[in-house]
């Protein structure tokens, strides 16, 4: 594994090294980190237009959750770094399981098992990536109706993003759902997705209607 690639594996990398991997030919960083940091973005610029409302005049009764909003997403930020890391271990995982030999009983045994660890966490961590933007979302629409008028067009972009990390991330969802032998793992993972992209598409687009409203 190349520097670069090491760097990449836990999210610490400098931002171009990050698309440099993310364009090469390397496994990793994949569509599921890449969508955790597409969402970390939209965080930021949730962060962004809540820290533009403290101390700003005229918004004197709106600081404390303004100051809420601002940590919130400060920590949505970390959580999605994370993420990208999960993932991207999630799939370190996959693709080493696939590698182990299969060919006696044993073997084959230890194999599946190793798959069916490794396809939990390939199916879970992008799941949770698209829990998170549908939370920072439906934040992003409270600080919509309030935030800094002259910032909320940045309301407008967060949750564009957001909304799109959540269907981005339920591909990496589905792509790794019909190796998935786990049956309540399987139901469980179908009922959570169904709730959070039905409420997603809502949310983004009453934010775009309170952005419209208040944009100056």
């Amino acid at each position: 594994m190349t520097r670069v690639q090491a760097e990449i594996t836990d999210f610490n990398a400098p931002f171009e090294d990050f698309l440099s991997a993310a364009a090469s030919r390397s496994h990793v960083p994949g569509g599921g980190s890449v969508t955790a940091a597409a969402g970390a973005l939209g965080a930021a610029m949730g962060s962004m237009v809540a820290n533009l409302t403290l101390g700003k005049k005229g918004y004197e009764e709106l600081q404390g959750e303004a100051a809420e909003m601002a940590a919130a997403f400060r920590e949505g930020m970390e959580d999605f770094r994370r993420l990208a890391s999960a993932d991207m271990e999630a799939f370190d995982e996959v693709m080493r399981a696939r590698r182990l030999p299969g060919t006696g009983r044993d073997d084959a045994e230890a194999r599946c098992r190793a798959m069916s660890a490794a396809l939990r966490k390939a199916v879970t961590a992008p799941l949770e990536i698209a829990r998170k933007a549908s939370e920072l979302l439906e934040l992003n629409r409270r600080l919509a109706a309030f935030g800094n008028a002259g910032a909320v067009n940045d309301c407008g972009v967060a949750a564009v993003l957001l909304e799109a990390v959540v269907r981005a991330a339920m591909l990496s969802v589905d792509v790794n759902l019909p190796s998935l032998e786990d049956t309540q793992l399987l139901a469980d993972v179908r009922a959570r997705k169904e709730e959070i992209l039905s409420g997603a598409g809502f949310v983004m687009e009453e934010s775009m209607r309170l952005v419209e409203a208040r944009r100056r």
